[in-house]
């Protein structure tokens, strides 16, 4: 009798260690599927499509790119044979390469046109990235240097919205696109025991679940401006746009910073017809309060460290006046018109302090 007793407490003690594995799995399951709905649908809100950012493309030197990696610009100058031509090489992330299918509509484009009607001669390759931050950049630029001839007369960095994103997203300097996902590939062996079975390691730390947690970091978890975190991420920015202008000297060039304008951040007074239009739902929710605090903390604490730069030029405010909506419904990416403003400005701060032909 005892022994039946015994094997009936351990059946039932085995059944119980089963059902109780069987939840927990059923449980990290729901989990995982519940954050994979809540990433693609806020993607498609955010983006118009259930993944976050563009095909990437493996790059040795830059980690990714896309394709192709340097996008065409409409209106260039032919290279003159007297070495008349100066050329621009533009890095950023999409605002820079242009959130259009529309090559004559980018950044760059609209620049060339300006800048190649002052009777001047301008070449200008666009090297922007979508989600490219400033990390990314210089590892591009490095790259550029190394491969792309002529070397530049100017280096443009068309920053400010992306550095934003990724910090507060995962609270470090290190943070880029595709962070969470390349990290756990790179540590899945040693990072737990469970990684002696390193896809399955790696897809838990690369997992929905893993990056719903990450844009809560954005959403709801408040960044305090006097954090270390924060101080650590302003003094890594700093020392790479001083190395980035370090290494345009090194190669007989120009380095140039322009902040970029992004509507979570912007705080001058806006025509109200057109910030009526260009207030989403998303954008205007209250609930997205913590997501414009901790935007505008992190953007305006990197602008204010780099002030006195000589490479910087802050464009916060360039588009404050504008009398029709030039941000699309993300408050990052610009319309045409935007985007068309953007380079008046920057055609406007070259031709006076860099290419003036009177000097």
């Amino acid at each position: 009798m005892v022994q039946k007793a015994t094997w009936w407490l351990l059946k039932k003690a085995w059944r119980l260690c089963v059902t109780l594995v069987k939840w927990v799995v059923i449980a990290a399951l729901v989990v995982e599927f519940s954050s994979f709905l809540i990433i693609s649908i806020s993607n498609y809100i955010l983006y118009g499509h259930v993944r976050e950012g563009s095909r990437a493309v493996y790059d040795p030197y830059t980690l990714f790119l896309q394709s192709p990696p340097i996008r065409p610009t409409i209106g260039n100058a032919e290279v003159a044979a007297d070495g008349s031509t100066r050329t621009i090489w533009m890095f950023g992330g999409s605002t820079m390469r242009g959130a259009t299918d529309d090559d004559a509509r980018t950044i760059p484009s609209f620049l060339a046109v300006k800048l190649n009607g002052s009777g001047q001669r301008f070449r200008i390759l666009n090297f922007g990235i979508n989600s490219f931050n400033s990390l990314l950049e210089i590892k591009y630029l490095e790259k550029a240097l190394i491969e792309q001839l002529p070397r530049p007369d100017l280096i443009i960095f068309y920053d400010g919205a992306n550095d934003t994103k990724y910090f507060v997203e995962h609270r470090t300097p290190d943070g880029h696109y595709g962070y969470r996902r390349v990290r756990a590939l790179i540590e899945d062996y040693y990072g737990s025991w469970i990684g002696l079975f390193k896809p399955i390691n790696a897809a838990i730390r690369a997992s929905f679940t893993g990056e719903l947690y990450d844009k809560l970091n954005q959403v709801f978890f408040p960044l305090e401006p006097n954090s270390s975190e924060l101080a650590n991420m302003v003094d890594t920015v700093e020392r790479r746009y001083d190395f980035a202008d370090k290494l345009a000297q090194g190669f007989g060039a120009k380095f140039l910073l322009i902040w970029q304008p992004m509507l979570w951040t912007e705080g001058c007074p806006v025509n109200p017809a057109v910030a009526e239009n260009e207030q989403t739902v998303l954008i205007n929710s209250e609930r997205m309060s913590s997501m414009r605090r901790n935007f505008t903390i992190t953007y305006a604490s990197i602008a204010q460290r780099l002030t006195n730069k000589p490479y910087f030029t802050n464009f916060a405010t360039t588009l404050c006046g504008r009398d029709r909506p030039f941000y699309q419904p993300d408050g990052v990416h610009l319309t045409n018109d935007g985007r068309r403003a953007e380079a008046e400005a920057m055609g406007k701060l070259l031709l006076e302090q860099y290419f003036n032909a009177a000097k």
